[in-house]
């Protein structure tokens, strides 16, 4: 979906690509041995002057705020809003970055909740595979490293970055934190197979489904109004007999990490496979609604999520 977000002018493209290439090696650095407080001053410091530079993304954040909070996207709560968005924003890299480099114990001690782990550890015992689904919420990349921290067998299925320098962090995270990766291109018809390969291999894959890669996915209404959600999950799991388990990695006011695990979904397996995926997936994305009405301003969206091409003044 990046090929969506307001691309930056010349100065501020050159800055960005400069900032990752030299600002990364520095945090990888600095993440595990600097005082966290400290680390998220900086953190706030960088995000405000990107931003600043770059400031066209902050129009679909407002309108898209504006729709989850049903404000005017102008109007001083969004505002605050989409400020508290990037601050989240910049703490999620930050705190990727340290705790992936970091014993387990590190990111336990950080963790006040952990809704619905029994279930997990249920649905294990079964012996059926497991499809972890999330979104762009939270700290979802750290909940992958968690799950391989804790001796899991864990694959993440994923988009690569359009920055290269972005993803090849990204790579050496998941690596740290014995997490197993399966990039695909979304419009390949033989995409599936390395996921295929994971669940039979016993390996809990986490994906995520809040974001249509190749814009065929079904709609379906989300804070009133349609959106294309991707299916795949939901056929993936109906081929395999796999479990689907909502997931998410949030921080609470403390910015400690509180970590839900959703209502487990099955995906039947009729003579009507189209009802079949579209019941499973109306039940993701209600409860995805929910999450997101709970937690705005850690859901990151830097496009017009609803396609509507609306500015900050139009939406309203």
């Amino acid at each position: 979906m990046q090929w969506k977000i307001a691309r930056p002018g010349r100065f501020a493209d050159r800055f960005n690509r400069w900032a990752l290439h030299r600002g990364f090696p520095a945090l990888a650095w600095l993440a595990p041995r600097a005082p966290r407080p400290l680390l998220q001053l900086g953190a706030r410091f960088v995000i405000s002057v990107v931003m600043g530079l770059h400031h066209r993304p902050k129009r679909a954040i407002a309108a898209n705020l504006g729709r989850v909070l049903g404000l005017d996207p102008s109007s001083r709560e969004v505002r605050r809003a989409v400020r508290t968005m990037l601050r989240h924003f910049a703490y999620y890299w930050l705190d990727l970055f340290r705790f992936a480099q970091l014993p387990p114990a590190a990111a336990a001690a950080l963790t006040t909740t952990i809704e619905g782990c029994d279930e997990i550890a249920r649905l294990e015992a079964t012996g059926r595979p497991l499809l972890l689904l999330t979104g762009h919420l939270g700290n979802w990349e750290l909940g992958g490293v968690l799950l391989g921290q804790s001796e899991r067998k864990v694959s993440v299925v994923y988009v690569a970055d359009q920055f290269a320098e972005a993803e090849r962090f990204r790579s050496f995270l998941r690596g740290q934190g014995g997490v197993e990766e399966i990039p695909i291109r979304p419009r390949e018809p033989l995409s599936a197979l390395p996921v295929l390969r994971a669940l039979r291999e016993g390996r809990i894959v986490a994906l995520q489904g809040d974001r249509d890669f190749d814009d065929q996915g079904i709609e379906r209404d989300f804070f009133g109004a349609p959106v294309r959600f991707p299916a795949g999950p939901f056929h993936l799991a109906r081929m395999t007999g796999a479990t689907l388990v909502p997931v998410f990695v949030v921080y609470d006011d403390a910015y400690r990490f509180r970590i839900e695990f959703g209502t487990p979904i099955e995906v039947a397996a009729t003579a009507d496979r189209d009802a079949d995926v579209g019941r499973a997936l109306g039940e993701w994305v209600a409860l995805l609604e929910r999450t997101v009405r709970r937690y705005p301003t850690q859901w990151y969206t830097f496009f017009d999520y609803w396609g509507t091409g609306a500015t900050a003044g139009e939406a309203a």
